[in-house]
């Protein structure tokens, strides 16, 4: 009764901080969304909308029509948030669902971290800190409107719990003890619910297991680093990995991954999203391609503070030279592993050990970029979620250490508190923007009430995570929750060839993309009246939309031609050009 308490009490406190950085959403939890305009934030209501459709309509819900219609598309490697989608099946609304899962996952993910932390800190105060450290990082609040997937990061605390509970460790032998096979149950069950959600976090939960499992097998434990051989093996290993991957390269075999890597300089760079630490220097830096490789993006954030790098470090010092005492958590079997698995995490942000721009060590880590399957994980930027968890824990357990029988208690919760608001002012987000029902344009609300089986919107687009063909609007599977008509272009993470090569084969299509795209060179060639009726057919527009930016230009010209002979009408309605059939 009493943890179910505690439970509750962490859920409501940590729940309430996600109302209060997402302000007013909870005015319109159920009509309205976090975005970026222009960004791939539109997708993840259209996921849940879809998986719901498809349930309830007794299809595959890991295939899809709605989109490169008539071809489809499997979603298996698309980022689908199926959990998501379970739930909107369960309340039978897409964004009440969408809305209420962010909320529950950053309250689960500050109450589990919290529960993580109190195994080894004493201090609710800093528990709480670091509960709130891992459900807030700038990393998640700058993915919230964005990559919805990133932040459903619940399971990731309460699995190092189970998996901890589960599992006893001997050094020098691979298998473990099993200590609980409930906590192994628990395990698979978060596993599948993080399968659910993200394959990011899944394989954090993967990539801990193993780390963590390896500080036994390899005895890492027992390393001697006051000895020279201890730092001759790491600086053996430290070359060896550098030239060998150099050598990789040179000899063709392609990485998926190590140029996405992180800068060391981003751990010092808050995110546009931070509302009082975004300084004009660090907007600079931001947009400099001379250090990023992909300036103004948001996988270069991992910055995770200036208040706990700091001092973290120097409690580290501080053991070094042997002027504090160990930690609990350190004193723990169980819990010395975590400094380990932390600095495993930090080299994967940084695979390539790059520093203002320039490589300069590829380290061990790197070689997971060449693991096929495994390197689908090419954002290792991403691992700051991992960081924003471990780092805490070993950095409050080291400061009760360094505290003990020093500080008196007003003292040690004068500088909780004090660090508590140095967080605070250092992870407080800017307002985000919302886009709601009442957003959508209103020729969308006509194209619904159309008979026939596809909307043709201008402009055309295929995008996935590597590719562009065409120019994409992100908000076109937002219009398609409301309109309700299936689509001959599409956005998914994974894109086959054989699409991005559909719109060159469909004679229409590659007349209206050719003219859309090089609107000033010599127009393609008219499809023939037959190829024409064959799209009519197989396609069924119920119309053609053109939005403004198109409206009047080339692209609108050639097509009112190309349907003249089949009395289309044409009327404007909010700024988009509405093109439909004869009534049937």
């Amino acid at each position: 009764m009493r943890n179910g308490l505690r439970l509750m009490l962490l859920l409501a406190f940590y729940g309430s901080l996600f109302l209060v950085f997402t302000w007013p959403l909870a005015l319109d939890f159920s009509s309205s969304l976090l975005v970026a305009p222009g960004r791939e934030s539109y997708q993840f209501l259209w996921n849940v909308w879809h998986f719901r459709q498809a349930v309830l309509s007794g299809h595959n819900p890991y295939y899809t029509d709605w989109l490169f219609y008539p071809h489809g598309s499997g979603l298996v490697m698309h980022t689908y948030t199926p959990i998501i989608g379970l739930l909107s099946v369960v309340l039978g609304d897409d964004m009440l669902a969408l809305n209420t899962t962010l909320l529950l996952s950053y309250a689960l993910s500050g109450a589990g971290a919290y529960l993580l932390t109190r195994r080894w800190v004493r201090s609710p105060l800093l528990c709480l800190l670091s509960g709130f450290i891992f459900a807030y990082a700038p990393y998640k609040m700058q993915r919230l409107p964005e990559h919805y997937n990133l932040v459903l990061t619940a399971t990731v605390p309460f699995y190092v719990l189970m998996f901890l509970r589960a599992f006893v460790f001997r050094e020098g032998l691979f298998l473990p003890l099993v200590r609980s096979w409930r906590a192994v149950a628990l395990c698979l069950l978060l596993g599948i619910i993080t399968l659910l959600s993200d394959y990011y976090v899944l394989f954090g939960l993967i990539h801990f297991s193993l780390i963590y499992a390896a500080w036994f097998w390899f005895r890492i434990g027992h390393i001697q680093w006051r000895r020279p051989r201890p730092w001759l093996y790491l600086v053996g290993i430290l070359v060896g990995s550098h030239i060998l991957i150099r050598l990789m390269h040179l000899a063709g075999l392609k990485d998926n991954g190590i140029w996405w890597g992180g800068d060391v300089v981003s751990y010092l760079m808050p995110p546009p999203t931070s509302h009082f630490v975004h300084w004009e220097w660090v907007e600079r830096l931001h947009h400099n391609p001379q250090v990023f490789n992909m300036p103004d993006s948001l996988e270069n954030t991992i910055f995770i503070g200036y208040a706990l790098p700091l001092l973290a470090l120097l409690l580290w010092g501080l053991r070094v030279v042997r002027r504090r005492p160990v930690s609990w958590r350190f004193q723990d079997l169980q819990g010395r592993p975590l400094a380990w698995v932390l600095v495993i995490f930090l080299m994967f942000t940084v695979p390539a050990l790059r520093i203002y721009g320039h490589d300069r060590l590829n380290l061990p880590t790197a070689f997971q970029h060449f693991i096929p399957f495994v390197n689908n994980i090419r954002c290792p930027t991403r691992w700051i979620m991992m960081i924003g968890l471990f780092l805490p824990i070993i950095t409050f357990s080291a400061l009760e250490a360094a505290w003990r029988d020093r500080w008196s208690t007003l003292s040690q919760h004068a500088l909780s508190l004090l660090l508590a608001a140095i967080v605070m002012i250092e992870f407080w987000p800017k307002p985000y923007q919302r886009a709601s029902v009442t957003m959508v344009p209103p020729v969308f609300e006509e194209v619904a009430k159309l008979p026939g089986t596809t909307l043709v919107p201008i402009p055309l687009s295929i995008l996935d995570g590597s590719r562009l063909v065409g120019a994409v609007e992100f908000e076109q599977p937002f219009y398609q929750t409301f309109h309700h008509k299936k689509l001959p272009i599409g956005s998914l993470s994974r894109v086959s060839p054989e699409l991005f090569a559909s719109l060159d084969q469909e004679p229409v299509l590659h007349a209206l993309l050719s003219i859309q795209t090089k609107p000033d060179t010599v127009p393609p060639a008219q499809p023939s009246p037959r190829q024409v009726q064959r799209f009519l057919r197989t396609f069924d527009p119920a119309a053609f939309v053109i939005s403004p930016p198109y409206r009047n230009q080339p692209v609108h010209a050639y097509l009112r031609q190309l349907l003249q002979p089949y009395h289309y009408r044409e009327q404007l309605v909010g700024g988009y050009v509405l093109l439909t059939p004869p009534i049937r």
